[in-house]
């Protein structure tokens, strides 16, 4: 059981890094970029705020419990 917690942690680790990397890759578009028909300014924000802000958090958590 004690392998299977380690595990756990050194991937999510690494997720939370991948993560805040694709966040700050989202928030250069934001600056940087104009915005397309599909991938608007407000897309890559709905995305950080629904996809990487709440997996970041999950996996945070999950790390200060173990």
């Amino acid at each position: 059981m004690g392998k299977d917690i380690k595990h756990m942690k050194k991937l999510r680790k690494k997720r939370l890094k991948s993560f805040r990397k694709q966040v700050e890759k989202h928030e250069e578009k934001i600056e940087n970029e104009k915005g397309r028909f599909d991938t608007t300014k407000d897309y890559w924000e709905k995305e950080i705020d629904e996809k990487f802000l709440k997996k970041i958090e999950e996996d945070e958590n999950y790390l200060e419990e173990k």
